[in-house]
């Protein structure tokens, strides 16, 4: 029968269970549910209480008989069961925060999906930012603190035999009392059986002593401190995690193209970041699947009317440091854009209401009404933000609207704009419509513009996009990226090699040989008994240490 530590883990999963069902399963919950969840609670109460109230009479034994308030807390602290109720703690709320709860979101997302009750509560727990929740990074914190006692409890044992000075162990009467050797009838010399040995990997240390030869051979010392490293591993990786956890930043900043940005909004949308560095867009893509086709070398074989559909869309982005542009390249949907510890992820995007690009016919006035050919002077593009040079004008988009007859619709373009002119030293606000005719009646309606000599036609026209960067800042990357590294090494070391110990003595033609191993011992003992049958017959009166 389950008793203690065992039942109210057991009884702590069924009642969270019962919770997370209520929550986030069952669209209504009755009495049935009701009474299951009284059930679950009373059980995991009952077992909490008891729990409780034997772990603190365990502690006050413990504290009767360390007799010593350091003692007794470091032996608390590097406790197992303290390890594995941090673990599940642990495992409990990243499943809350990465499956069930959506993280960083308005407090309104909450109220509108779970209802104000449950929103409120999910306010005050910290559910809704449950990985930088305080409660969160104090049971990593305790982890990491049970980690770094228990191997210091445990260490100085393993790292006193893995790296002292290697002590000689003759198979003696004495030592064969203990290790009950194997004998093999042989007439091999001294260095056969050496190199036998060194060929199972055994470094190999040889002795004589009257007409006796004693080998002793040991391989895989380092095996023992692979739970080391892996526990070095995780403390890594949790420290990279504390760090992401109290500097870490996740937020979303929204660009114009043709602008930049440095002021990052939270997800929760309740605070603003600077960041050390502006975003600029210099242009936003949106890629079709006939696009996506042609960039792969193939041919879009779909259906022809989604052919125009959107497969994805893109930024070209600069990030500026200092007034100098310090890194450009391309983010897109699941393709972001790394600067240092910040990832930059290409999120959402949408229509700003104002001009992105257009092109203007530049007509000279006064030779329009006589010969529109000659009157044309060439072309100029605009871009937003940006000025651009024609002839002996600097022209820029000032202001514009979409849809000039319905501001609202956006769906249908109708654009008029104002470019902003320097000629000469002086301004002007030149209006370019849609329409010719429009143009030309705006045009001669301003008497600001009498003498101004140019007319534009507007020959091409692009609305202006803002570009949706979600921007996160994990400062612990390195560490946890590095961590993991060390874990695969430490696992390997831990479970692919294994401290054996071999002890010989060649006595004429005997040969007396015991073996150790600190894991997977029966297999040892089979695997080497055959190799031994290589150098000679094996007595079948042989046992292990």
């Amino acid at each position: 029968m389950l008793k203690g530590y065992a039942f109210l883990i057991l009884s702590s999963v069924f009642f969270l269970g019962v919770v997370i069902a209520g929550l986030f399963h069952l669209k209504q919950v009755g009495v049935y549910y009701f009474a299951i969840l009284f059930a679950s609670g009373f059980l995991f109460a009952g077992a909490f209480l008891k729990l409780l109230w034997d772990s603190l009479r365990a502690l006050y034994r413990d504290y009767k008989k360390f007799n010593s308030l350091p003692v007794f807390l470091f032996e608390f602290f590097a406790s197992l069961k303290l390890a594995i109720f941090l673990m599940i703690a642990i495992g409990i709320l990243s499943m809350l925060g990465s499956t069930y709860i959506e993280q960083n979101r308005p407090f309104e997302f909450y109220v509108n999906k779970y209802g104000p009750a449950k929103a409120e509560w999910f306010w005050k727990l910290w559910l809704n930012d449950v990985f930088h929740s305080w409660y969160y990074i104090l049971f990593v914190a305790l982890l990491a603190l049970n980690l770094i006692l228990c191997s210091y409890k445990r260490l100085p044992s393993v790292w006193k035999h893995t790296f002292s000075k290697e002590r000689f162990q003759k198979l003696d009467e004495h030592l064969e009392k203990h290790l009950k050797p194997i004998e093999v009838k042989i007439n091999l010399d001294k260095e056969k059986i050496i190199r036998f040995l060194q060929s199972k990997g055994f470094k190999v240390y040889a002795e004589e002593e009257g007409n006796r030869t004693y080998l002793y051979g040991e391989k895989g010392k380092y095996s023992r401190l692979g739970v080391y490293v892996v526990h070095i591993a995780l403390l890594v990786i949790m420290a990279g995690g504390l760090i992401d956890g109290l500097f870490g930043k996740r937020g979303t900043v929204i660009v114009p193209e043709g602008a930049r940005e440095n002021i990052m909004t939270s997800l929760s949308q309740d605070k603003l970041y600077k960041l050390p560095f502006q975003i600029k867009v210099d242009a936003f893509h949106i890629v079709s699947y006939e696009e996506e086709a042609k960039r792969k070398g193939k041919e879009f074989k779909g259906d022809p009317k989604v052919k125009d559909a959107i497969a994805s869309f893109e930024s070209e982005i600069e990030i500026i440091e200092n007034g100098r542009v310090v890194a450009k390249g391309t983010v897109a949907v699941n393709s972001p854009f790394e600067y240092g510890a910040y990832r930059i992820f290409q999120a959402t995007y949408g229509l700003t209401g104002s001009a992105g690009y257009v092109k203007l016919s530049v007509f000279d006035r006064r030779v329009l009404p006589e010969d529109p050919q000659r009157a044309l002077l060439g072309t100029v593009e605009l871009r937003a933000g940006q000025v651009a040079e024609f002839k002996d004008m600097l022209l820029s988009i000032d202001r514009s609207v979409l849809n000039l007859e319905n501001p609202k619709d956006t769906q249908q373009l109708k654009p008029a704009l104002v470019v902003k002119v320097l000629k000469d030293g002086k301004p002007y606000d030149v209006p370019v419509i849609y329409s010719p005719e429009l143009t030309i009646f705006a045009f001669f309606q301003l008497k600001e513009l009498s003498d101004f000599p140019y007319i534009f036609f507007l020959e091409d026209f692009r609305p202006q996009f803002f570009s949706g960067l979600q921007v996160s800042y994990s400062p612990g990357t390195p560490l946890i990226w590095g961590g993991s590294i060390l874990l695969v090494l430490g696992l390997i070391l831990a479970f692919y090699t294994i401290h054996r110990k071999v002890w010989a003595r060649i006595e004429g033609n005997s040969l007396k040989i015991s073996f150790w191993s600190h894991k997977l011992r029966e297999e040892f003992r089979r695997s080497f008994i055959r190799d031994l049958e290589e150098l000679g017959y094996v007595e079948k009166n042989f046992g292990e240490r």
